[in-house]
């Protein structure tokens, strides 16, 4: 199965403006480790973290919306889907795309996409992961080193993980959310 989730993740804003420019509003607060697929938002230090986690709630988190969001200030938006080994990440500011990272291996291990000035740190990241993949044995090898590359450098910026910070309990009140229905 694995994870299918879209988040997005914005600094300098409030969290009721976020939900209210995204159209989505709280349900639920909770003070617990989350385990179950939903729609959710957490505070991960000074970033509003919103998530569609699991394929029926990936679509309430969309990668125009992280455009859209950085008018205020920088916007991280990442999807990942395990079943198919795809992820893209991307760095927005001022409405532009920054810089993105998109991979696709869905037929092996592959070279990532990398757009725009994607930072060094990135960069170095993905040379110690192909390293690692080389010592597995290379792109024949049963593991596939590079897909880990989002979900950590996402770690680096922001503090949030998908596969791991839900289900920690560490960043709480975890917020369930839905779409708000217009009139």
């Amino acid at each position: 199965m694995g994870f299918r989730c879209r988040w997005l993740a914005t600094q300098g804003r409030g969290r009721d403006e976020v939900l209210a420019r995204l159209h989505l509003k709280i349900t639920d607060e909770l003070i617990e480790p989350i385990y179950d697929t939903g729609l959710y938002a957490l505070e991960v230090n000074d970033w509003l973290v919103v998530v569609g986690d699991g394929a029926e709630y990936m679509s309430q988190v969309k990668r125009a919306q992280a455009a859209q969001l950085s008018d205020g200030g920088d916007v991280v938006y990442l999807v990942t889907d395990d079943t198919t080994m795809t992820f893209e990440v991307a760095m927005f500011r001022g409405g532009e795309e920054l810089w993105s990272i998109a991979y696709d291996g869905r037929d092996g291990v592959t070279a990532p996409v990398m757009q725009g000035k994607v930072p060094l740190d990135a960069r170095v990241m993905h040379a110690r992961l192909e390293k690692e993949q080389g010592k597995a044995g290379g792109p024949k090898a049963e593991v596939d080193h590079t897909y880990e590359l989002a979900p950590a450098y996402a770690m680096q910026l922001v503090g949030f993980r998908h596969d791991q910070t839900l289900g920690s309990g560490e960043h709480v009140p975890v917020w369930t959310l839905a779409v708000k229905r217009t009139k």
